[in-house]
């Protein structure tokens, strides 16, 4: 049976979004199920940054990295005018009927572009024996790949912050929640809610069925912990998760933005919660290189004052869009 594509009800709103670029004239013509975006653009990409194209269907309150668009994209684009993107819609049935919004973004070297999307947070309140969940819908955002490392703080802040010598690329630890927020001001990034946290790290909307840690379900492929080091590594030595993200499990505790609450999971925004307005303790998540594999698992919340330093505590930021 020959197989029917349907016309494409588009609706081309198109945002720019850049660091040091600005895209300008962004304009776009649809020619049966091809799609060619055009875009000015002025400012050197910085080295490992790259062009994105991505698209909403849910009019932008959530939007997807395009993968297999082709064209002038990625880390190679020369700032000019009538730089071009084509994306073929074959096999999108997805998209077929929805009106479709466009934004060019730069994807800063060593962030990954996280869609917005929708996940299901799993909560065991072990004082009450019972679970609760309640689905949470996030918009799109950038992540660190990796943990900040030894280097980079040195880089920013003008300071060591670790007990360990020897590793710049290690993670930097010993930061306490108002350190890392302090670093992550400077560069113009913030912590991660806890809800942006776990939904990296279960890979976003590429998510495979990893229930235990970030990126496999043998904790050996993907995390430093208790029982494979005796100390904290250099970032990015194991797999990756499905977004291209390392550490999320194991080598050290990450801070999040969020005030720390045990009931937070019943009262809690559904929409890019921001955690409790109060508290007197920060949520760390992901466990660390002196933790056993329990505290690994992505779903494992943990609570600590935000003055509080160790050598097994470090953080990654995140970026709005």
């Amino acid at each position: 049976m020959k197989k029917k594509y349907l016309v494409i009800s588009l609706f081309l709103l198109l945002v720019s979004i850049g660091s040091a670029q600005t895209y300008k004239n962004v304009r776009a013509l649809q020619d049966g199920l091809s799609i060619s975006v055009q875009y000015d653009m002025s400012g050197d990409l910085f080295k490992g940054d790259e062009v994105a194209l991505t698209y909403s269907i849910d009019a932008g309150e959530t939007y997807s990295y395009i993968k297999d668009a082709e064209g002038d994209l990625g880390d190679n684009v020369l700032p000019g005018k009538k730089n071009e993107i084509n994306w073929l819609l074959i096999d999108k049935d997805f998209i077929v009927g929805k009106v479709i919004s466009f934004r060019i973004v730069t994807i800063p070297d060593m962030m990954s572009y996280v869609d917005g999307g929708q996940y299901t947070r799993v909560n065991t309140n072990a004082k009450k024996n019972q679970n609760s969940e309640h689905t949470v819908m996030l918009g799109s955002y950038l992540i660190d790949k990796t943990e900040v490392t030894q280097r980079e703080y040195r880089h920013i802040m003008g300071k060591y912050a670790s007990d360990y010598t020897g590793c710049m690329e290690c993670p930097v630890e010993n930061v306490s929640w108002f350190d890392a927020m302090d670093y992550a001001k400077k560069i113009g990034k913030r912590l991660p809610t806890e809800a942006e946290w776990e939904y990296a790290a279960r890979g976003g909307s590429y998510r495979k069925n990893f229930k235990a840690y970030a990126g496999s379900n043998k904790i050996d492929e993907v995390a430093w912990f208790l029982a494979n080091t005796d100390s904290k590594q250099p970032v990015a030595k194991k797999r990756p998760n499905e977004l291209g993200l390392y550490d999320m499990s194991g080598n050290v505790w990450e801070w999040c933005a969020d005030w720390y609450h045990d009931d937070y999971f019943q009262i809690a925004n559904k929409s890019n919660p921001k955690g409790p307005d109060y508290g007197t303790e920060k949520v760390v998540r992901g466990g660390s290189w002196f933790s056993n594999d329990v505290f690994c698992n992505v779903t494992r919340r943990y609570k600590l004052k935000p003055d509080y330093r160790d050598t097994n505590f470090g953080f990654r930021c995140v970026k709005d869009l």
